[in-house]
C-alpha cells in the first residue's frame, strides 16, 4: 500500500527558485501585496507571471511525489516521508486567495498523474484531495496566524507544528487512510493506515517546508551573531564528519569508522552543531537533507537501525527524523530568539547610553544658560541702570574689599564724592530726559578719566563716589582735579545746545590705624559739603585726623 508521508511545508522549492513566487498565483506586473501574505510575515518579491506559476505546481509536485515514492517507499509500499504536499503548500502560502483554489486542482492533477501508474482514477483523486485539503487547512491556519516563515522565533515553530503536521497532516491522514482501507481492504486497521499516513505527511512537511520557506524569505532573515560569520575550519570538520557519516549509513559496504557500526545517531551531534552554529535557513537545509538519507538508507534495505522488519524499521525511521528535526528546529529557534534578545538589549543599551548623552548634553545647556543668566542678572544687581556704572551696593562690597585688604597691608587707599552741580535744575527747566542725558555725560566722562583699578560707581541721584586704592591724599587731590577739569572741557549735547557741567569733589583717604568704609563715606561726604559750601565747581579734602561733622546736604 502506497501510503504516503507527507510534510507541511511552508515554502516549496518554488520559493528559492523562483524568486516571485512569494505572492504564488500573482497577475505579471507589479501588484499590490496580498494581506494575508503581508500579515504572514512573506517578504514581497517580484511578482511571477501565472502561466510559470501554474506549470511549476505541478513539476514540482510530480517530481516531489516520485522523488518520495524512489527515495523513501518502502518494500509494503509505505513512503517515510512524502515531499510534494510542501510543493504545494508553500505555493498556496506564496499566493494570493483567489489563486489557493487555481493551486489546489493544479496539485490534485499532479497527484492523479504521478498515481495513475498504480492507483486507480478514483484512488487517485481521493488522495489527491486529501493531500489539497491538507495544504489549504495548514495555509489558512498559517495565514490566519501571522505566521513568520523565517521561524526564527519559537511561537513561529508551535503555530507551523500545530497548522500543518498535527492539524493539517492528521484531517488528510483521516481522510487518505479511509479511502486506503475502504478501496484496498486487507489485513491493516483503519488506524494504521491513518498513523502511516500522517507520519509520512507530518515529517514530510516537517522536514522540507522549513527549508523551502526561509530560503523564499532569505533576503530578509536576520543575521544571527556567530550565525552570520564566515565558515571556519571547525564548521568545515563538523560538515566533513556528518557528510562521513551519512555515506557510511548509505554504503554499509564502506569500512566501519574504527571498527564500530555507525548508528544513525551519531549524526545528531553534528545537526545539533549546526543549529547551534548557523541560522535556520542552513539548519532546515540539513535536516531535510538528513531526513531524506535516512529514509533512502531504510526503504533501500541499508538497514541503519539494524535488522528489523520493514514496517518496524520504517517506523524507527520516522521516530529518529522526528526527534532529529525537532530538536534541531527548536535549537535553532530558542538560539535565534536569545540572539534577537540580546540585539535588542544592546540596542536598547545604545538607545538609552544616547539618551543620556542627550540628557546630559542638555542638562550642560541648560546649566550654561542659568550660569550666564545667573551672571546677566549679578550684573544687573550691580550696575546702575542708567550710567551703566556699578551702583551703590556694588561699590560697598568693593570698598569694604578694598578698605580690609589695605588695613592688612598698610596700603594707601582713597576715595572722592561727586556732586553734580546746579542738577536739580536741569530738571526743572529742561526735563528728566535732559538731566538723564548729563548723568550719562558725567558718569563717561569720569569713567575715561579713572584708572584701571579704580572703581567708580553712582552713588544715588546726581552723586558718583570713586574707591581709589594704592593712593595717598594728594594724589587723591590730583585725581579729582583732573576730573573736574576733564567735564570742563566736554560739554553736553542737548538739543542742539552745548551744556556746561560742573561737579563738586569730597576727597579721603583711609586712616592706617583704624578705619571703615562708613567713616571713609562720611569723611568724604563732609569733604564734599566744604566744597559746595565754598562755591561749588572745586575739590575739597579731609585728611583723618580732621574730624568731620555732618553737614546737610545743598
Amino acid at each position: 500500500m502506497p501510503v504516503k508521508a507527507k510534510n507541511d511545508v511552508r515554502e516549496t522549492p518554488m520559493s528559492s527558485e523562483m524568486p516571485g513566487a512569494t505572492d504564488a498565483g500573482l497577475r505579471s506586473g507589479s501588484v499590490a501585496p496580498d494581506p494575508a501574505v503581508a500579515r504572514s510575515g512573506l517578504s514581497m518579491h517580484q511578482p511571477l507571471p501565472r502561466p510559470i506559476l501554474w506549470l511549476a505546481v505541478p513539476l514540482c509536485y510530480f517530481a516531489g511525489a516520485k522523488l518520495g515514492v524512489w527515495a523513501t517507499a518502502m518494500p509494503d509500499g509505505i513512503s517515510i516521508l512524502w515531499p510534494p504536499n510542501a510543493v504545494l503548500l508553500s505555493a498556496m502560502l506564496l499566493s494570493r486567495g483567489r489563486d489557493v483554489a487555481i493551486i489546489a486542482l493544479l496539485g490534485i492533477a499532479a497527484e492523479v498523474a504521478a498515481d495513475l501508474p498504480t492507483f486507480t482514477l478514483a484512488e487517485a483523486l481521493v488522495f489527491g484531495v486529501a493531500n489539497a485539503t491538507e495544504c489549504l487547512v495548514a495555509s489558512h491556519l498559517l495565514k490566519a496566524w501571522s505566521f513568520d516563515p523565517r521561524l526564527g522565533r519559537l511561537a513561529d515553530l508551535r503555530k507551523f507544528l500545530i497548522a500543518g503536521p498535527l492539524g493539517a497532516a492528521l484531517l488528510a491522514a483521516a481522510i487518505g487512510g479511509a479511502a486506503y482501507w475502504q478501496l484496498r481492504p486487507d489485513d491493516t486497521s483503519y488506524l494504521e493506515f491513518v498513523r502511516v499516513w500522517w507520519m509520512g505527511d507530518s515529517l514530510g512537511l516537517l522536514i522540507f517546508t522549513p527549508p523551502l520557506l526561509t530560503f523564499a524569505a532569505g533576503g530578509h532573515a536576520r543575521a544571527e551573531g556567530r550565525a552570520s560569520a564566515s565558515v571556519g575550519a571547525a564548521d568545515l570538520a563538523v560538515l566533513a564528519l556528518g557528510i562521513a557519516l551519512l555515506a557510511m549509513l548509505l554504503f554499509p559496504q564502506w569500512p566501519r569508522l574504527a571498527g564500530v557500526t555507525v548508528a544513525p545517531v551519531l549524526v545528531i551531534p553534528c545537526v545539533v552543531y549546526l543549529a547551534a552554529r548557523f541560522d535556520v535557513r542552513v539548519v532546515s537545509g540539513a535536516v531535510a537533507v538528513v531526513g531524506l538519507a535516512i529514509a533512502y538508507a531504510t526503504s533501500h534495505g541499508r538497514h541503519p537501525f539494524g535488522d528489523l522488519p520493514p514496517s518496524e524499521s520504517s517506523m524507527r525511521a520516522q521516530e529518529f527524523i522526528l526527534a532529529m528535526s525537532l530538536l534541531a528546529l527548536s535549537l535553532v529557534a530558542l538560539l535565534r530568539q536569545l540572539r534577537d534578545r540580546q540585539q535588542e538589549l544592546r540596542l536598547a543599551n545604545e538607545r538609552l547610553d544616547e539618551f543620556n548623552r542627550s540628557l546630559e548634553e542638555r542638562v550642560e545647556e541648560r546649566t550654561a544658560a542659568l550660569d550666564a543668566m545667573n551672571r546677566q542678572l549679578e550684573h544687573l544687581a550691580m550696575t546702575d541702570a542708567l550710567t551703566s556704572l556699578a551702583n551703590r551696593r556694588a561699590w560697598f562690597i568693593a570698598a569694604r574689599g578694598a578698605v580690609d585688604n589695605a588695613l592688612r597691608h598698610g596700603h594707601p587707599l582713597a576715595i572722592v564724592m561727586i556732586d553734580v552741580d546746579h542738577f536739580k535744575s536741569v530738571n526743572d527747566k529742561r526735563g528728566h530726559a535732559a538731566g538723564d542725558a548729563v548723568l550719562r555725560h558725567v558718569a563717561a566722562t569720569l569713567q575715561a578719566t579713572v584708572r584701571t583699578g579704580d572703581v567708580l560707581a553712582r552713588y544715588g541721584g546726581e552723586e558718583f563716589v570713586l574707591l581709589a586704592p594704592e593712593t595717598d591724599l594728594a594724589s587723591a587731590v590730583a585725581l579729582a582735579a583732573r576730573m573736574r577739569e576733564a567735564l570742563h572741557e566736554q560739554a553736553v549735547p542737548l538739543e542742539g545746545s552745548l551744556l556746561s557741567v560742573t561737579a563738586s569733589f569730597g576727597v579721603t583717604v583711609l586712616d592706617a590705624r583704624q578705619d571703615s568704609v562708613d567713616r571713609l563715606v562720611h569723611r568724604a561726604d563732609a569733604a564734599l559739603y566744604e566744597a559746595k559750601m565754598a562755591g561749588r565747581d572745586r575739590v575739597s579734602a579731609l585728611a583723618p585726623d580732621v574730624p568731620a561733622e555732618a553737614k546737610p546736604r545743598c
